[in-house]
């Protein structure tokens, strides 16, 4: 029995500490049987603590909605730095080939990592290791993309889109999941993306410094700003819920809001979820 429980906390761990490589396998329902924003009973897997920040915390698409949130969030971020049609189509072809080849190796990695769990249980060099593999993962990923990038529209417009397409965010890939079903007009629809685009290069950043401290806190024995990481991720949260206001109505809000990570639960980016956001 004592096995047993080790290898649920094994396998619960593994995934949980897979962040934005770890991809549901099991399609989600579409928008015809189910609200935006809202899941079934055990769908998606676990959602993540920590404020949800980079790609935690996020529903898991299903690969054919997936491959449509990428294609908003290149076409935002290509529209946003003034790429033209040709050098847009082209970043678009690249990310969506990049995000499809990182959700292919994030899969494998935490289906061995599961298995491993399993066999010899979990402890905290194992998540440690799966953590830096991760790490080296998206890294490789990454300069993949931006080479890719670099020969197809240039090092400038490169070094522009960078910066939000290099996060591989699949809590940036919820949120525009269902901000794409408003069917908004195409300057009220860029202004969203281009607010959602931020949201999620502050919460990355916010990640980023979370997984510093915890490295600092392993090494001296300290403990992370715990409550620090909640403010941000608040902090974040209500910065986008502001700059959708004036494009979205009640109803949208909410369901935006539902999208994003720690809604209703009162924890980190939490708060109510009181349609219109305040």
């Amino acid at each position: 029995m004592k096995y047993g429980r080790m290898v649920v906390c094994g396998i619960a761990a593994s995934v949980l500490s897979m962040g934005a490589l770890a991809q549901d396998q099991k399609p989600e329902q579409g928008p015809g049987q189910r609200g935006p924003g809202q899941r079934g009973p055990g769908e998606g897997g676990p959602r993540q603590g920590g404020g949800g920040m980079g790609g935690m915390g996020a529903r898991q698409l299903s690969p054919e909605r997936a491959a449509a949130a990428w294609n908003a969030e290149a076409t935002g971020v290509a529209s946003r730095v003034g790429l033209n049609a040709e050098q847009t189509k082209a970043t678009v072809a690249a990310y969506v080939a990049a995000r499809e080849s990182q959700r292919a190796i994030g899969d494998k990695t935490r289906e061995e990592m599961m298995q491993k769990a399993r066999d010899e249980g979990p402890n905290p060099e194992m998540m440690r290791d799966m953590m830096k593999k991760i790490e080296e993962v998206n890294a490789s990923e990454r300069e993949k993309l931006q080479q890719a990038l670099t020969t197809a529209i240039g090092a400038d417009a490169t070094a522009k889109v960078m910066p939000s397409l290099g996060l591989f965010s699949r809590q940036w890939d919820s949120v525009v999941d269902v901000f794409s079903t408003f069917k908004l007009e195409s300057a009220a629809n860029q202004t969203g993306l281009n607010a959602i685009e931020e949201y999620a290069i502050s919460n990355a950043a916010a990640q980023a410094k979370m997984r510093e401290m915890q490295a600092n806190r392993d090494a001296e024995g300290g403990q992370p700003d715990r409550e620090g990481m909640r403010a941000a991720a608040q902090e974040g949260r209500q910065k986008l819920i502001d700059a959708m206001k004036p494009i979205l109505n009640k109803e949208q809000l909410t369901k935006l809001e539902e999208a994003m990570p720690g809604a209703g639960r009162g924890g980190p980016g939490g708060g109510r979820r009181g349609g219109g956001g305040s």
